[in-house]
């Protein structure tokens, strides 16, 4: 399948190192901005095409699906741009930056009948779909508490700063939100945000927390100002679940409700994979099948999150200079 990439930043560079090794991809074409940069990415991972802009790379008929990385305030007018000339697309986290975008970019995806995907690899991999089963089965009984936290001294980046889009909620918030949506899959309720703002608007540090029905609660985390442990919790009435990274969980402990806890499983990350392919495995067999979306995060659930995204924002003060 031929890969088109809108975008030769740090993120298409990870993507790139990884598709290239995938025996169902082909690293066709990327486009940035400019042709010497897209030149440069070109000669660096192998591609055979540049483009100098993405509008000449969602022309090409040859580019059957487009990766998005572009800066997220950025996203939805590529998407759209891609949906428009009928491309295939699957686009970086945050989807968008607000709810209105990302109605307006899936509703146009279902109109034309192409394939659109968030790229939140996290709800793709293997060791979380293990501890989804390993939840059905009542391993540490009735959960009751998801705990979760990401942060990252990152606070003096531009587009961190961007305030037509940064802030920590939509670049790094997005993890511990969809680390307890995915396990609990329950409504969440925002009880409480209490956010840190900096000098351009944006949200350096937010505390969130939520109720999930009538005995299940939440608290995440999420910060720019240092380096958190980004260790993750599910606490259930016979035992809990931690995992050693909420955004790429290389081991998954199960511990028992004794006193001292025990521990009784442990399930680890194959280390041959970066982790990013199963989100890969999963869009190539949905567009083979002409889906429209994948199965693992569905559209309805991307929208869901945005929509969650934006109440935060809303009750956190965080107000984007260019919302639409």
């Amino acid at each position: 399948m031929k890969i088109g990439f809108i975008g030769c930043g740090k993120m298409a560079k990870k993507m790139a190192e990884v598709l290239k090794n995938m025996n169902n991809f082909e690293l066709y074409a990327c486009s940035a901005s400019n042709f010497e940069r897209a030149n440069l990415f070109k000669n660096e991972f192998g591609f055979k095409k540049a483009y100098g802009s993405y509008e000449e790379l969602v022309k090409d008929n040859e580019v059957e699906v487009v990766y998005i990385s572009v800066v997220a305030k950025l996203h939805f007018e590529t998407m759209i741009l891609a949906i428009k000339n009928n491309k295939n697309v699957v686009c970086e986290k945050p989807f968008t930056i607000n709810s209105k975008e990302s109605r307006e970019a899936i509703d146009l995806a279902r109109k034309n009948k192409v394939f659109l995907a968030e790229a939140i690899w996290t709800r793709f991999m293997s060791l979380n779909k293990t501890v989804m089963e390993e939840l059905k089965n009542n391993v540490i009984g009735e959960p009751y508490l998801y705990l979760s936290n990401i942060g990252y001294k990152i606070f003096d980046l531009e587009r961190m700063q961007d305030p037509l889009g940064g802030g920590v909620l939509l670049d790094c918030g997005v993890y511990p939100i969809n680390f307890v949506r995915m396990f609990s899959k329950k409504d969440m309720k925002i009880v409480d945000v209490n956010t840190q703002l900096s000098n351009s608007g944006v949200d350096n540090l937010d505390i969130l927390k939520f109720s999930l029905g009538e005995n299940e609660r939440a608290i995440t985390i999420n910060s720019m100002l240092s380096n958190m442990d980004l260790v993750s919790y599910i606490y259930g009435t016979n035992g809990y679940i931690k995992f050693d990274n909420v955004n790429n969980p290389r081991k998954v402990e199960i511990y028992s409700n004794d006193r001292p806890p025990k521990l009784i499983k442990t399930f680890e990350a194959d280390n041959n994979l970066t982790g990013y392919e199963y989100q890969w495995i999963e869009f190539y067999d949905c567009i083979k099948k002409s889906m429209i979306e994948s199965l693992s995060m569905p559209l309805d659930e991307t929208q869901y999150i945005m929509e969650l995204l934006d109440l935060i924002r809303s009750k956190g003060g965080i107000k984007f200079q260019n919302e639409r």
